[in-house]
């Protein structure tokens, strides 16, 4: 009996080291199946990590070629797989052309400014300034080398100063419209100041009035010019001449003088 038990149990375990055997054998033969059957009942999917791999080799390859590739494989649980590729380029032109079309849209701001700008540029350009008419005493010499008054009308601005404006349009000398004329006011004579009281304009000239350096004549002729220039307005009757803001006797050369001292009218001449 105990001879029988031993050879059954040998028999016994020989049978489960092959079945063992036979177990081991099948599962190398078909291990992807079992895998891939273990993963759906487990829900993991072990493909997902081997796509995974493959995109992330792939975005390697294309580094460089100036586009941003993003692409994701799902799993199984998933419905939809998504790719989107961003190219730069094309955001660039489209931010470009977005940019003109609001340019497009805005065309009146544009030409508002441009307005703006050339009011700014522009030159604000002087009023007219109204004119009046001055009568000025020039002189010229005659074939025989007399000195002669000759009246011209000239225009001059209108200012609140009448008499002031006149001498000094007198003392600029005579132009190409006064023919035949001249002045023997010498050159570079300044008015200093002009007032009027009681019939009696002071008028106070540079130092460069008091020569002339000609003659007495030339000196009679030059406050003549004066006298007959002021006396044209109503309210002068007579000047007196002042040199530097001085009241002088004579002016003139020690050779050459001529009195001042007291005002001169038209009556003098």
């Amino acid at each position: 009996m105990g001879g029988k038990n031993k050879q059954k149990t040998g028999l016994l375990l020989a049978c489960w080291l092959l079945l063992a055997l036979g177990l081991v054998i099948f599962y190398f033969i078909n291990r992807e199946k079992i895998h891939k059957n273990f993963d759906r009942v487990t829900g993991k999917n072990s493909t997902t990590s081997v796509a995974v791999e493959s995109t992330e080799k792939k975005s390697d390859s294309n580094k460089g070629n100036g586009l941003i590739d993003l692409e994701y494989v799902p799993g199984e649980a998933e419905t939809e797989s998504t790719t989107e590729v961003i190219d730069v380029n094309n955001v660039e032109k489209e931010s470009s052309v977005t940019k003109i079309e609001v340019e497009k849209q805005n065309p009146q701001k544009e030409e508002k400014v441009s307005k703006n700008e050339d009011k700014k540029t522009e030159t604000v350009k002087p009023k007219d300034v109204p004119k009046t008419k001055a009568k000025l005493c020039f002189v010229y010499v005659d074939s025989d080398g007399k000195v002669i008054r000759k009246m011209t009308t000239k225009e001059v601005d209108k200012t609140n100063a009448p008499l002031t404006n006149a001498i000094k349009t007198l003392l600029d000398g005579p132009d190409s419209s006064d023919k035949e004329c001249m002045t023997l006011i010498p050159a570079g004579t300044r008015l200093l100041g002009a007032s009027v009281k009681n019939g009696i304009a002071t008028l106070n000239f540079s130092d460069e009035f008091e020569f002339n350096g000609i003659n007495a004549d030339s000196y009679r002729a030059q406050l003549m010019q004066v006298v007959y220039t002021a006396t044209e307005f109503a309210t002068v009757e007579s000047v007196q001449f002042l040199i530097e803001g001085q009241r002088k006797d004579y002016m003139g050369s020690e050779e050459l003088q001529i009195w001042i001292g007291s005002p001169y009218s038209r009556s003098n001449f």
